[in-house]
């Protein structure tokens, strides 16, 4: 499986002694028996998040009855079973397998409470295959699970959907699968959910997991009457009708052309079925064909052409963009509009159903579609046109990931680059710039490749500084890495020796976390010595070296490291510098078991930490205090350095680091029987895990109920 080679899952929230040990003592009474509490919690109250994804059903629909009848069947209808049934449905691109989907998806989703899960394939389709990793990630998160609590490898993260859907109804809509093995890693764990996938191939592998198949064929001649007779705004005349039946030949029984000759016909109202039909069948016109097949593309020209100019050049452009889904913005920019005018010229696409609006920003075309526009691009604009476009969009998505890494990072991140991201068109939060980021992934990895054939190299690194705020946070390592890659080689091309140490060392970053240890070692390696006699890159690698080395438990060595990235943060002048490497090393020092040495580096960094009123690095240092003293058996300071952690992690919306600071709470309450502390601080917890979605929900309710496994880590 493509993307797939991730070997490790390490959470920062596991239940941990001070050196590093995982705790495996049950707290009991004198008799052996737990002691722990049961009242306080309902954890039957405490279900996932609810997604609701599914794209719009689609505006127009005929017929299918068919098609629909064997889904109510085989999904609702069907005796109990033991798994949850899959149905895939199989055709031609743009005969409506993804229409009837979401049609039955829309009309019977309350069968599926707990929500419903969609994804696109084409959006993580990649050189070798589709990344059902990131496919698994975003389900994950949907779901209510953390980006820390996801875990890094395949079968992990495949093993925890299963776990988070078990005993749910979920429906999960595949849309473009090219592989049954892109199917099963998303089957739900409970026989009450369902799966539905759309393909151009039957799937057949899928028949050894139970799965029933649907090969949709292309409208008859009644039904694409029916469909265009929808979208017209009167009955044709009887006398149509073999003209009718004509239209829909010329269209293939298409229904994605079946729409788009009906919505002209909609606009010309002096013009028949039979003019239409006679216009479409007229071979001098040169039409272009589509996916081999000269009729349908005929129809395309026809709408085209139909067009005003401004909207024929909106058409063309927007057919150069990388994906098939975009929002306004994008829109105006590769056609080098303001706003209003693209707004404008949009719609007209839109009703000549040329292209779907998701909702008032954000457009769809289809992949035949898209694919007719390029051509006529390709065909109608000059190659300097056609650059001047790509400029245009590649910039607008530049300063986009620009402005998302400023709203997520704030000010205080050393940046190579100097972008005016004061020029962004709308205000990011935090919240809402990772939100436009992970929206937009597919298309920025694509705006990457774009600017890189296009030889704007300069823009391709600058994009990989600006992704940090993405691939950090969400951990799309396979894209992390294949940007970077080509952000490494753009930087050599600059002959920006600085550019080339940031990706080196942002792509070593990726690798630490993935276990590759020798990987990252290399490009550490390599960029040092590119480094040298350069501070602040010299103080930036010393970091990643003193992280890689402890993941390795190589703790002295991480030590020297972390020393030296400070010794250099203070010559720079980088007071963050300066109290996240005191931070990092004292938690070096504690887990080396030189809790002393830890403990006085944590205290500094305490100190640095409020000289720059940094509360969340303030808060982090406390519950790397409070796991030092717990270790060295000073509970009153632990619990006061853990209690003000969790004040300020809980106001500043952090649950994850609020739930580290509660299992030390935990651990300190078990050990000295305050059973009031407990019942207060596990309670919170298994809220929390709920909430975020941590595997060790299950754990700490053990421990609550006084179950089998109560009190064991």
């Amino acid at each position: 499986m493509p993307y797939s080679t991730v070997r490790t899952y390490r959470s920062g929230s596991e239940l941990m002694s001070a050196d590093g040990r995982q705790d495996a003592a049950p707290a009991t009474g004198s008799s052996g028996a737990t002691w722990f509490p049961a009242d306080g919690v309902d954890s039957t109250a405490l279900g996932p998040n609810v997604p609701r994804q599914l794209p719009p059903p689609p505006p127009v629909f005929v017929d299918r009855v068919r098609e629909l009848g064997l889904l109510t069947e085989w999904l609702r209808d069907r005796p109990s079973r033991t798994r949850a049934p899959i149905v895939v449905f199989s055709g031609l691109a743009g005969v409506g397998k993804s229409a009837v989907a979401l049609t039955w998806a829309h009309r019977y989703r309350d069968l599926y409470p707990d929500g419903q899960l969609y994804a696109d394939l084409t959006a993580y389709r990649r050189p070798g295959g589709v990344e059902m990793t990131e496919v698994l990630a975003a389900f994950l998160r949907a779901l209510g699970v953390r980006d820390e609590f996801i875990p890094l490898s395949y079968p992990e993260r495949s093993a925890l959907f299963r776990s988070r859907t078990r005993g749910r109804k979920v429906l999960v809509l595949l849309d473009n699968s090219d592989a049954a093995a892109q199917v099963r890693p998303v089957i739900p764990g409970s026989p009450d959910s369902a799966v539905l996938v759309t393909s151009r191939r039957r799937l057949g592998g899928l028949v050894m997991d139970g799965a029933d198949f649907v090969e949709l064929p292309p409208l008859s001649v009644t039904d694409g009457t029916s469909l265009v007779r929808t979208i017209l705004p009167g009955v044709p005349d009887a006398a149509d009708e073999e003209a009718m039946a004509a239209l829909t030949e010329l269209c293939g029984g298409l229904p994605i052309a079946l729409c788009i000759a009906g919505a002209r016909l909609a606009e010309r109202r002096s013009w028949t079925v039979a003019r239409l039909v006679r216009y479409l069948s007229d071979d001098r016109l040169g039409r272009l064909s589509v996916e081999g097949d000269g009729a349908v593309g005929r129809v395309f020209d026809a709408a085209y052409e139909d067009l005003p100019e401004p909207a024929r050049r909106l058409y063309r452009r927007l057919g150069l963009l990388p994906g098939t889904e975009f929002e306004l913005g994008a829109a105006a920019a590769v056609a080098l509009l303001s706003l209003a005018d693209a707004d404008d010229l949009t719609g007209t696409l839109v009703t000549s159903s040329l292209l779907e609006e998701l909702d008032p920003e954000r457009y769809r075309f289809h992949e035949l579609v898209r694919l007719h526009a390029r051509k006529m691009a390709e065909k109608d604009d000059s190659a300097a046109e056609r650059d001047r476009a790509t400029r245009g969009f590649v910039d607008w998505y530049l300063l986009g990931a620009a402005a998302a890494d400023h709203a997520i990072f704030g000010e205080g991140r050393w940046r190579l680059a100097r972008l005016p991201v004061d020029r962004w068109y709308r205000p990011f939060d935090s919240a809402s710039a990772l939100r436009w980021l992970e929206r937009e992934r597919s298309n920025l990895l694509d705006v990457v490749r774009t600017a890189w054939q296009s030889e704007w190299y300069e823009t391709v690194w600058q994009f990989c500084e600006a992704l940090w705020a993405l691939y950090h946070s969400h951990k799309n390592h396979a894209d992390w890495l294949a940007a970077h890659q080509l952000g490494r080689a753009a930087a050599q091309r600059c002959g920006n020796r600085q550019a080339e140490v940031r990706m080196c060392n942002q792509s070593a970053r990726a690798h630490i976390e993935l276990g590759e240890f020798t990987a990252a070692a290399e490009l550490l390696e390599s960029a040092t010595e590119i480094a040298a006699g350069d501070a602040r890159s010299e103080a930036v690698l010393a970091e990643s070296l003193g992280l890689l080395h402890r993941e390795q438990h190589r703790y002295g060595e991480a030590e020297q490291m972390l020393r030296r990235a400070r010794d250099l943060n203070r010559a720079v002048g980088s007071a963050r510098g300066v109290a996240l490497q005191s931070y990092q090393l004292g938690d070096v020092l504690v887990l080396a078991g030189r809790t002393e040495d830890g403990l006085e580096e944590l205290t500094s960094a305490l100190a640095a930490a409020g000289e720059i009123d940094d509360e969340l690095t303030a808060a982090r240092v406390r519950i790397a205090l409070g796991r030092a003293y717990n270790a060295l058996r000073r509970d009153r300071d632990a619990i006061d350095a853990l209690d003000a952690a969790v004040e300020i992690t809980r106001r500043r919306g952090q649950p994850v680091k609020e739930a580290q600071a509660l299992e030390v709470l935990i651990r300190i309450a078990r050990r000295d029987n305050d059973v009031e502390r407990f019942r207060e601080s596990a309670g919170r917890l298994v809220r929390l895990y709920h909430e975020v979605g941590s595997p060790r929900s299950a754990t700490v309710q053990d421990w609550l109920d006084g179950g089998p496994g109560c009190g064991q880590d």
